[in-house]
């Protein structure tokens, strides 16, 4: 089946309810009670969802934290209320206004108001000196944000904008306690403390992260479970331990040969999803330091990369499926194999690439780079990418260091720009170009670009295309700003993931979807055992 028709087969089956282990039918009730052991790949490096820039992250605290709508269990990707009870929109006066249910308790026992909804976004959309909002660039259109009164907030916008409503389903927008952020606005590093079904308990670094039901949780009747417990694992040991039935799952997925061999050994005691994710590798030069301040140099290590044939023999044993850009292959705004076979890195014929690498790198006085290449140290997916670019620019003569390092620099390096090239993982909500493309933009513009680079072209092509109503018109604009990016070569998307999760059986009501970082809360799951 191609991409475009599993895409195709995804999106109805979700719908229908028939992909993934959705929330219980009538005849199939959930049930109360027991413990989801699961694994999660990596620690956090603190515990503020909002400065995150990791997957692993938000599996640990999406469960401890409200946020003001959802991506709807079941229903991908639909969004509903959270916190919010409904909302109304008005375009003309350029407001969104949000009716907040009058039952939710933090975990403390206080109420959570208005206050708390507009403390949290002003943080995130404002955030104070010392601060960082890691998706501050979603929160660009926001102008204003006012406590109407205890159980309404609104949000004024700078210009109209479809696409904000999305951001406010964002499961990083955890939020916070007004009164705690007014006494420490830097609290949530060290605190776990929020209003989602499941209270904070424990935390061993390396080891475990504990949680346990919250009984005060707003949604009558959830969670079902009485406890979690995440276990730090990565690559064949959650296999391992999924077989073993010492955790059921982990919701980032596994490898496609991992998959194959849970099915084969626990037959109907595991369930797999497979998907293509709105996930992408990238690699990121750093403009500002030699030779990279060279386009010359960036170029030619983008046409070097063999896309096409990387997702041939990748494929065939990783998660890394497809060659794209930097919009997900065969979704709604992704170009045509045909239209990336025309763009600086995409081209069919490798050798012909790469003979113009080396003209390049000739021309810059580079035949003999040498350089280091940051990678994080995560799951051993990351460190096969890093291997792989490297034997691509290997083949052009380029010498590569491979410096693997830990989550915590690695994630240190990309915000100081203290790296020559890096590898990076982008993971989106939703397909929705406003937000894909913040991680390609100028650096001043968006804290997920780590090029250092400034490009106001590529930024007014951004920014163009939020408020373009036509969609053939959009199209063109996106176009336009993949033309310049892959020319420019600052950050290059090289290979899309496909997603496989595989379960066990018994763990019920969580849902399948392209995203890492939906559904993790855990307020819907359950364990039928």
């Amino acid at each position: 089946m191609n991409l475009r028709r599993r895409l195709s087969t995804l999106v109805l089956a979700t719908t229908l309810g028939i992909a993934g282990n959705f929330p219980a039918t009538a005849q199939d009730q959930p049930k109360s009670g027991g413990t989801l052991r699961y694994a999660v790949s990596d620690d956090p490096a603190d515990f503020d969802c909002h400065s995150a820039n990791h997957f692993a992250a938000l599996m640990r605290l999406a469960p401890h934290y409200s946020t003001l709508l959802r991506f709807k269990p079941g229903a991908y990707p639909e969004i509903d209320g959270d916190l919010a009870e409904n909302w109304q929109a008005d375009p003309a006066a350029l407001t969104y206004t949000f009716k907040l249910r009058p039952d939710v308790k933090f975990h403390d026992g206080t109420q959570l108001t208005a206050k708390d909804v507009a403390a949290t976004y002003e943080r995130l959309a404002f955030p104070p000196k010392g601060v960082v909002s890691e998706r501050i660039e979603a929160f660009r259109q926001i102008a204003k944000i006012e406590a109407v009164d205890d159980t309404t907030v609104r949000f004024t916008l700078k210009a109209w904008d479809t696409s904000v409503l999305g951001t406010f389903a964002s499961p990083w927008n955890c939020v916070y306690s007004a009164a705690l952020l007014a006494s420490d606005p830097d609290y949530p590093k060290r605190k776990v403390m929020g209003s989602g079904p499941y209270k904070f308990d424990d935390f061993v670094s390396g080891s475990v992260w504990k949680a346990s039901r919250f009984d005060g949780y707003f949604r009558q009747g959830q969670p079902y479970l009485d406890a979690l417990e995440s276990y730090t694992m990565e690559g064949p040991a959650v296999a391992n331990a999924i077989q073993a039935g010492q955790v059921a799952t982990d919701f980032r997925g596994v490898s496609p040969a991992s998959a194959e061999r849970l099915k084969g050994a626990m037959g109907e005691g595991v369930t797999v999803n497979s998907g293509p994710s709105l996930t992408h590798f990238l690699v990121t030069f750093n403009s500002t330091k030699p030779p990279f301040d060279d386009e010359r140099v960036r170029r030619a290590l983008n046409l070097a990369i063999d896309r096409w044939g990387a997702a041939k023999a990748l494929g065939t044993t990783t998660e890394m499926r497809f060659p794209g850009g930097i919009f997900m292959p065969g979704g709604a705004f992704a170009s045509s194999d045909e239209e990336l076979k025309q763009f600086t890195g995409f081209g069919a014929d490798i050798e012909a690439s790469r003979v113009e690498a080396r003209r390049l790198l000739k021309e810059a006085g580079q035949e003999n780079l040498t350089f280091d290449l940051t990678v994080r140290n995560g799951p051993p997916i990351v460190v096969d990418f890093g291997v792989f670019l490297i034997d691509q620019w290997r083949q052009i003569g380029v010498t590569a260091n491979n410096h693997v390092v830990e989550t915590p620099p690695w994630a240190a390096a990309i915000n100081s720009g203290d790296f020559q090239a890096i590898t990076d993982i982008y993971s989106a909500l939703r397909e929705e170009p406003t937000e894909q493309m913040t991680k390609y933009v100028s650096y001043d513009q968006s804290a997920r670009s780590a090029g250092r680079f400034t490009d106001r072209e590529l930024d007014g092509l951004w920014v163009k295309q939020t408020t373009e109503t036509d969609a053939a018109k959009r199209k063109e604009l996106l176009r336009a700003f993949e033309k310049r990016l892959y020319e420019k070569s600052y950050s290059l998307p090289v290979v899309w993931l496909e997603r496989d999760v595989a379960m066990a059986s018994s763990l019920k009501g969580w849902t399948f979807s392209p995203s890492n970082f939906l559904y993790l809360d855990q307020s819907s799951t359950w364990l039928a055992e």
